[in-house]
């Protein structure tokens, strides 16, 4: 067991950081060998004519590749460390670890193919189109990820588990558990300014006198984000003599799990960048569906037929512990 947890952390430290970085230090620097031989500004953006539509200075490439090119991956990367240094496994954090790759193989490979197709010219205007570089960052990026999920070692599912707590029932005591749920401060930001940019895109495509199908698909765009933010920013969690509910503040989404269908309660603390990919209302392979609205404590339920729902909640262990007794006491009948 002391092996393991040492390889998942260095695997996924090589695949996430080290290789990321390796990819966009090499771009940095052909780029820069580049510099003195291309226009200035150069094309950062292409037409849908293939014909360049946006100019930056040539320093610009070298920034972006930077930033974004270690940026998001680096961002996974710390996502995921925490949970596997913690003990957490499971095919999330290797899928994480690959989409780190990806992502610098792609950044790395377009920025540098589209800087070098315009070595020698003398007018960024004359920049050929990218569809060459865009083909060639996708098959590396492909390769990337699918390296990176290689080298990573296949672990099951295993999350952490929180200290237990014992609950006991009488024959006919009746017990409920309720707790309230919210957005994490960070998710709800996030979720809040991506809303307000969506209706401001909406409100310019508008008063810009944009095509009707434009508009109409802004508009809908915008109305599912702001449906979505209403339904998972916060959730009543309830435990009683029916089983677990987990239901929306608004009523909808509802999950209910019945004493009958459940065949074990966990209380275990929850990664959901690391085991959900995000935020949410979510679903992993081997952790199954989940509404994870923040790290920390939360109840795993293994159901009958072997699928699994966590929602995170505080004090989990009490609820996990009422909702074990109930189904317990329910089995004896």
């Amino acid at each position: 067991m002391t092996a393991r947890t040492p390889n998942a952390v260095r695997r996924f430290t090589i695949v996430a950081v080290v290789i990321p970085i390796v990819l966009v230090v090499l771009a940095v620097v052909v780029q820069l060998i580049a510099l003195p031989s291309l226009p200035d500004p150069i094309a950062v953006h292409w037409g849908f004519d293939g014909q360049p539509d946006g100019f930056a200075p040539a320093w610009a490439s070298i920034l972006l590749t930077a930033v974004v090119g270690l940026g998001v991956p680096l961002l996974i990367a710390v996502s995921g460390l925490s949970g596997l240094r913690r003990g957490d496994r499971g095919a999330t954090y290797r899928l994480l670890g690959a989409t780190a790759s990806a992502m610098a193989a792609l950044m790395a490979v377009l920025s540098t193919g589209t800087v070098l197709g315009q070595v020698g010219l003398g007018s960024a205007q004359d920049a050929p189109s990218i569809a060459l570089p865009v083909l060639v960052a996708l098959a590396a990026a492909i390769v990337a990820g699918v390296a990176g999920w290689m080298l990573q070692p296949h672990q099951p599912y295993r999350p952490t588990l929180v200290a237990g707590k014992d609950v006991h029932l009488a024959a006919g005591e009746r017990a409920v558990w309720l707790q309230r749920v919210q957005l994490a401060r960070g998710g709800a930001i996030t979720l809040g300014v991506a809303l307000v940019l969506l209706l401001a895109m909406t409100l310019v495509t508008g008063f810009a006198g944009a095509p009707a199908g434009v508009l109409a698909i802004t508009i809908a765009v915008t109305l599912v984000l702001a449906l979505l933010v209403a339904t998972t920013v916060a959730f009543h969690v309830r435990v009683d003599e029916t089983g677990l509910t987990v239901n929306s503040v608004v009523g909808i989404p509802r999950v209910h799990v019945p004493l009958s269908d459940i065949d074990r309660v966990e209380a275990v603390q929850v990664n959901p960048m690391g085991e959900f990919g995000g935020w949410g209302l979510r679903w992993a392979p081997g952790g199954g569906f989940g509404v994870v609205l923040r790290s920390g404590p939360g109840i795993r339920v293994r159901r009958t037929g072997g699928k699994v729902f966590t929602v995170t909640v505080d004090d989990a262990a009490t609820g996990a512990a009422l909702l074990e007794a109930l189904r317990v006491r329910a089995l004896a009948r």
